[in-house]
This record gives structure tokens, sequence and C-alpha cells, in this order.
């Protein structure tokens, strides 16, 4: 039987095959691949896309200058994150903006379309304080909202060091600034002498409302305020703010910004015999001066301390639709995230319980008593007597009393509306004053046709603007008219009582003609002619007068001012009053 030949040796796998597989699957893993990372990359191409499919949107932020660099440079910061807000790209713009013309372009805006003057219409605004917030927040569709404080300054004085180690020796606080700069040689007073008066410089800029704000608070004890409208127009806070404003218009050649006037001030080379002495501005003004603050320190007056808070005021005005609201919240947000708040301290700015390090000029002192901004009516009225200051004078009321005087304007006599419109006149004049009150007719002193009820003197000495009212009450119309006469002896009272360094005036109230033919109009005007001073008449000349030639003759004659109004009833008689009587 034959037999196989066992011979068993292992058969290999071909390799020939096994490479073309391998190759095959690397080159659709290749394609898959290739594939994948085009959908991937076309994908995050429309996604990016698709977030600013509506286009770009410009956020324009106008904020104070004494701020507007900080938030420039947040802004940046803010668009360089590539903010999307409603599918639109942002970016952020910043605009320096005065708080007061921005204010005052927002109370308007809802009516009318925006100043384009004061730069791009705001959808966020940063004013310097709250009191630009108090003058548009009665205005409906202005603000959006209730804005939010990002950083904080306390209004201070930027003093040489001398100075204000004398100023905080003295105590002084707000209330003293208007006697300081109005008064002959006050600083003597507080152990410097040579440095005269006070020269305090107050520019254009938001720290001197601050300080406006602040003493009219101290002069009418507002105590932590607000300062409302009443105070505002008070005697006393038009005596201290006309003051400040007077003192700071002596001041030649004044710097027109807070950053200028403290460069200029640490230039000085005599700080006692320089233009000005001193300035308002906000601790972190002074603080980022740098070397151009030399030799300058922040004196904080003693009382309520004003603050620049900037808030952060989000607009409803017609221009700002909901893409930039989002926006500008979004960027308030971002502004007050810690890494912001510590920009803005290192900045020189206090931020919630953040305060920058002390130093010899800024000391960063607790802020003790915060002074609450005014409302918006008090604010433009400081803001208004500021502009045109009540220049004190010295004025003898000389006021026609005769029987004409009982003809009814209105619902009234003549007289009493007369009375009334002096009275309101009266409250209203400033502490500075000198002012006396003369009547006029026939028979109401003997032989003299005038009767003196108050001497003239200054409205600060005792209740001599009560006497005034009280006499003013009591008067009743009585007989004939001696104009000529009683113009010529209170003339001569003013000419023999002459107050050195105001306007010194008569006023003279009437409604007929002169009926004293013993003085004629020839000898009235001889005799204003002999005068050793100044004394201008000024006359209000009320209803039908056929006299109104002579009393505008004189007037023109001794440089005073003519008013004719048609009746003692409304307005017109207090605007006349008002012109010629401050």
């Amino acid at each position: 039987m034959g037999q196989h030949r066992s011979d068993r040796r292992t058969r290999g796998v071909s390799k020939g095959p096994i490479i073309a597989l391998v190759s095959v699957l690397v080159l659709v893993l290749g394609v898959v691949g290739w594939f994948q990372l085009r959908d991937h990359a076309s994908s995050e191409g429309n996604a990016a896309a698709g977030a600013c499919v509506e286009g770009d949107a410009t956020l324009q932020v106008t904020a104070d200058p004494d701020i507007a660099p900080q938030i420039r440079d947040l802004a940046a910061r803010f668009t360089a994150t590539n903010p999307v807000v409603r599918d639109h790209c942002v970016t952020v713009s910043v605009t320096d903006g005065a708080s007061g013309p921005i204010a005052d372009a927002l109370a308007a805006a809802p009516r009318g379309p925006w100043n384009e003057n004061l730069g791009p219409a705001p959808a966020l605004w940063i004013p310097a304080s709250g009191a630009a917030i108090n003058r548009v927040s009665p205005v409906p569709g202005v603000l959006d909202g209730q804005p939010k404080p990002i950083a904080t300054s306390p209004v201070v004085l930027a003093v040489p060091a001398e100075l204000g180690l004398a100023l905080d020796a003295a105590r002084s606080g707000w209330q003293n600034l208007p006697a300081l700069q109005t008064a002959s040689d006050s600083l003597t007073g507080i152990g410097l002498a040579g440095w005269g008066s006070l020269k305090l410089t107050l520019p254009a800029d938001s720290p001197t409302g601050h300080a406006l704000d602040a003493a009219a608070a101290a002069v009418t004890d507002a105590g932590s305020g607000p300062l409302d409208e009443p105070r505002a127009a008070s005697p006393k806070a038009t005596t201290a703010i006309s003051g400040l404003a007077i003192g700071a218009a002596a001041i030649r050649d004044a710097p027109t910004s807070t950053t200028d006037a403290i460069a200029a001030l640490s230039r000085q080379a005599s700080p006692a015999g320089g233009p000005f002495h001193a300035v308002p501005a906000t601790e972190q003004q002074i603080r980022a001066a740098g070397d151009a603050a030399s030799g300058l320190v922040a004196f904080a007056p003693a009382g309520a301390t004003p603050v620049a808070d900037h808030p952060a005021a989000i607009l409803a005005t017609p221009w700002v639709d909901e893409t930039l609201s989002r926006a500008a919240a979004q960027f308030v947000d971002f502004v007050r995230q810690p890494d912001q708040v510590q920009y803005l301290v290192d900045a020189g700015f206090r931020v919630g319980n953040k305060t920058p390090p002390a130093t010899d000029r800024t000391p960063m002192p607790s802020l003790g008593q915060v002074l609450a901004p005014a409302t918006g009516p008090a604010a433009a009225r400081l803001a208004q007597t500021f502009a045109d200051p009540a220049v004190p004078q010295a004025t003898t009321i000389l006021l026609d009393v005769s029987g004409s005087m009982g003809d009814t304007d209105g619902t009234k006599p003549r007289l009493s509306n007369t009375v009334d419109a002096l009275s309101t006149r009266i409250a209203a004049l400033p502490d500075s004053s000198n002012v006396g009150l003369w009547v006029y007719s026939r028979g109401l002193d003997g032989s003299k046709p005038y009767l003196v009820k108050v001497s003239t003197g200054p409205m600060s000495d005792g209740d001599r603007r009560q006497r005034i009212t009280t006499a003013l009450q009591s008067l009743r119309p009585a007989t004939a008219t001696s104009t000529y006469a009683s113009v010529i002896a209170a003339h001569k009272s003013a000419v023999d009582g002459f107050v050195d360094g105001r306007p010194n005036s008569v006023l003279l109230i009437t409604d007929g003609p002169n009926d004293d033919t013993s003085t004629s109009a020839r000898q009235l005007t001889t005799a204003l002619a002999n005068s050793n001073h100044p004394v201008r008449v000024d006359v209000v000349s009320i209803g039908e007068n056929s006299d109104q030639k002579t009393l505008r003759s004189i007037a023109d004659q001794t440089g005073g001012t003519f008013v004719a109004v048609q009746s003692s009833d409304g307005p017109e008689l207090s605007g006349a009053l008002e012109e010629t009587l401050s």
C-alpha cells in the first residue's frame, strides 16, 4: 500500500492585497476628513457672518471732559472684546462734552433734532454729576432708567501749599469763600500777610458748578442738600454767588479750563502776588496733573462735600434704538467690572470702597457728609446768577404816593400793585445792596413834599429789609405831587452819602406829572448837573404820564434808565423793577 508524503510547510499571506487595502482606507479617510474640515470651516464662517448679519453699530458716548480720557480708554477695551448686540458688531466712540450744554441740549431733544455742534448724538451720557441729571430728569423721553454712578471724585480747591495750610487752620468752609473773595485783605486775617483778598478763578467747567452749589447750600443752611430753587434765589445765595462771579470776572486773562488753571497756578513765581490763588477742581484732576500741579495741594473746605459721581445715563431720545440701548447697558456693565474699576482707581478716582493711595498733594481724606446735587431749577438759578451777577448798589427808592396812585389798575389800586411788586423785589435783593425808601406827595412832612421812611443803608444791617417792607405796606395815596423838588432832595442825599466802589442811584417810581410849579424842569436838570459824585436817576413811569419827556431827559443826563409801563397790574412792572433795582 503506498503512503503519501507528509510535507506541511506554513503558507504566508500575500502583502500586495494588504498594502492596497490600507492605501484605499487612508485615501477614503483623507477625503472624508477633508470634507469635514471644509464643512467645519464653512460652518465657522457662516456663524461669524451670522453674528453680525445686521452689520455694524457705533455706540456714541458723550462724557464730561474730567472723565472722558478714561472712558475713551475703556471704550477701546470694550470694542476689543468684539461685542455683538442684536446681530450688530458694536464699536464705541467717545466725545468730550461739558455737562451744562449737553444737559440743555438733551432737555430740548424730545422736541427737536440734536444739536450737531455738540458732537454726535449720544446713546450714553456720562456727565460730571447728578446735578446735570437733575436738570433733564423732569423732561419725558430723555432718560432710560436710573443712571448708575461709575466713578467719584470730591470737588476741592487747588491752592498753593501755604494757602492750603492757612485755610485749613482757619477752618474755612464753603460759606466763607464769598467773603474771602470780596472782603479787603481777607487773607491777612488768617495769617497770610501780603496776600490781600482771595482770588478764586472760576472756569466754565463742571467743578465751578459744584463749588457754586456748595457755597449756596452753605450760606443758606441747606445742610447736605439738595439745594432747592427758593434757597438758590434767596438774598443770601444771590449775594454769595454774585460776589464769587464778580471777583472771578476781575481776574485778567483767567484760564478757561480747570486743567489750564491748575497748570498756570503751579507756574506762578509768587503764589501771593499771582493773578489768582485758587481754582475749584476734582481731587482726581489735581492728582492726574502730575508735575503740572507742582507746589499745589487739594484743600477741602469745611461743610458738606460736593462730589463728581459721573452717573452713566442711558438715553431714551428719538435717535436711540433698541440695539444702541442694549449696547449702552452692556458697556456700563463692562465699566463696572473689577478690572475696569481698578483702572479708574489707578487713574485717581474713588470707586465704591476703593480709594487711590494718599499723597502729599491729595491726602484722600474720608468724604464725611456728601452734598446732594442741587435740584434742576436750583442749578439753573445759580447758573443764571453767576452769568448775570447782582452788582451791589446803593439805591434810594423815591415812590410817588400822590392821589392818582389810588386809581385802579386791574383789580387793585395802582399803589397796592406797586407796593406788592416792590416788596417782592426787596425780598430778592442781595444782602450786599444798600437800599432806602423815600415817599413823596404834598403835605407829608410839613413844609417838605417828601418823607424819609427808611434811610439808605446796607440790607444786611439788622432788620432793614423788614422795615422797608413794613413801611411799604403802610402807604396810602395822598394828594398832589412835587416830583422835581423830591428828586432834587433825594439825589442830593445820595450824593452826600455816596458809597464808593458800587453804582449809586435814585429810583423814581411815578404815575403822573409834577404838580408843583415852584420847581421847574430847568431847575431840576441844573441841580442834577451840580454833583460831586456820579449818582444816576432811574425812572419807572406808570401809565399815561405827560411828564415823560422831562423824566427821560434826567435819566439820560445822569446815565440812568427810563422804563415806561402801561399798567401796574401784571408782570411788566416787576420786570421794570428787576431791571432798575438790584
